[in-house]
């Protein structure tokens, strides 16, 4: 698969990343004058000013921009590198874009499964499908005196139940868990489920029995009650709303049956909404991050931290 190219790396972080979105209009423009730089100059996400094919830094501001020197230019640069967009080595004349060196989840995952040896060679010859090994000719010892028989059918497993046995592996790993945990766990999430059907508990018949299999099933794979809850809320509302927009009645929880433990299996668990407090947090920080922009970066940086810190104290 073709890399990202910075023209959209540079478009999503506009979009999403808080870094450039709380940024003025000229810290922006910066940004993405930088974002043209990489697309023309880097390598790997590195550009080594002087070095190559690349001019010095003072060809390279006079150029791209404009009505800035190099002190000015070194001065943004700082500010951009306070935001960990950008990493500036001045000994080495070297700007580093940190997101193209971070590795992707897909690029984890690869790395991991070549240290377990990779995906086999499709064509490999094995001693399962090695043709030389259908014409060996096996000695036997007692030569004609030895009887032909039958082989024990009792003390060989079928193919079938050796492919049963492979597919529980991970199963057999699974912990047990106790009838007070699963019992603690159904009565939680079993309202919460009741009502994210749609279902009033003090006008309908409450019947949320097959949440116990549910808390049963999260537990064994490892999850938290408040982990299943997620996961067991979050599947319940997206298939209640699917079907009463496709003109179906919800009889029941039993409805669900098949969707919720899959998705408890797969382990997703849905990131956790925002209270109002914690969205007041995160807007006092833009406003404090924006005052601290418009007076000239004086002073330290305001922290998303110390204003999430607030809500949890």
């Amino acid at each position: 698969m073709a890399r990202t190219s910075f023209e959209k790396q540079a478009f999503d972080a506009a979009l999403c990343d808080i870094r450039i979105r709380t940024m003025d209009i000229a810290m922006r423009g910066f940004f993405f004058t930088l974002m043209g730089l990489f697309r023309t100059l880097a390598v790997d996400g590195r550009i080594v000013f002087g070095s190559g094919r690349v001019p010095c830094l003072a060809a390279v501001v006079a150029d791209s921009f404009c009505g800035m020197d190099e002190t000015q230019f070194i001065t943004h640069l700082k500010t951009q590198c306070e935001t960990q967009l950008f990493a500036w080595d001045a000994d080495s004349q070297t700007l580093v874009y940190e997101p193209e060196k971070q590795l992707s989840a897909r690029a984890v995952a690869n790395r991991e499964n070549g240290k377990k040896g990779g995906r086999p060679r499709k064509n490999a010859i094995t001693e399962r499908n090695d043709p030389a090994q259908r014409f060996i000719t096996m000695s036997i010892k007692g030569g004609r005196n030895v009887t032909n028989s039958e082989p024990n059918r009792e003390t060989q497993p079928s193919i079938a139940k050796l492919v049963t046995n492979n597919s529980n592996l991970s199963k057999a790993k699974l912990r047990e868990p106790s009838k007070e945990e699963i019992d603690l766990v159904f009565h939680r999430i079993g309202p919460v489920a009741f009502e994210a059907a749609g279902f009033d508990p003090a006008r309908d018949h409450c019947d949320w029995s097959i949440a116990r299999q549910w808390a049963s099933d999260g537990l064994s794979h490892g999850l938290t009650a408040d982990e299943i809850e997620r996961i067991v809320v979050e599947k319940v509302t997206v298939g209640a709303q699917r079907a009463r927009q496709a003109g179906k009645t919800i009889q029941g929880l039993v409805m669900f049956r098949k969707s919720v433990p899959e998705a408890l299996a797969r382990g997703v668990v849905p990131p956790k909404k925002q209270t109002i407090a914690e969205q007041n947090a995160d807007q006092a920080f833009i406003e404090a991050l924006q005052a601290w922009q418009r007076n000239g970066a004086q002073g330290p940086r305001p922290d998303l931290k110390d204003f999430r810190n607030q809500v949890a104290a």
